[in-house]
């Protein structure tokens, strides 16, 4: 299945991401919001440790019930961070920085709650990944980072709550 929207996405999450960089007061429309650095991983045990956390916090045991265990790799090369559904492994590249962020550790979780609950049905960046990922954000990050991600979704035309 063709993923058309994968480049909107990662569009939308770039944008969302260079914010969350720098965290730190962000002028939004005219409304000035608060919002964290996004947290830098070294090793392979502190991304283990930061989705244990995320998958037992009450807002995403609320959102998506019991998150089935997720497992992570070192990736060789530097061209991307993937999920593997058949193994439920998120695989991230640890020799690059950009790689190791927050960011693109809830992208990738997202993936795996969305295909550990629904399968491969749609499409991998779909209204069901970008709905998850922004619910994932709003629990691990807050409501003004999950405010940001949605805009920018929204901006590119991406679903940001459930037909």
């Amino acid at each position: 299945m063709t993923d058309r929207l994968r480049s909107a996405v990662y569009s939308a999450e770039d944008q969302w991401s260079e914010t969350m960089n720098r965290g730190g007061k962000v002028d939004f429309h005219g409304s000035v919001i608060e919002v964290p650095v996004q947290r830098r991983f070294g090793d392979l045990g502190a991304i283990e440790t930061y989705l244990s956390w995320v998958t037992s916090l009450p807002c995403v045991v609320e959102c998506f019930g019991r998150v089935a265990p997720v497992g992570v790799r070192a990736r060789k090369g530097q061209a991307k961070a993937h999920y593997e559904p058949v193994e439920g492994v998120i695989a991230i590249p640890l020799d690059t920085r950009w790689a190791a962020r927050e960011s693109v550790v809830l992208h990738e979780l997202a993936h795996h709650i969305v295909m550990s609950r629904d399968g491969n049905d749609g499409p991998a960046h779909g209204a069901a990944f970008t709905v998850a990922m922004c619910a994932l954000v709003e629990c691990a990050l807050g409501p003004e980072s999950a405010l940001l991600l949605r805009t920018s979704y929204a901006g590119l035309g991406l679903a940001t709550v459930m037909p």
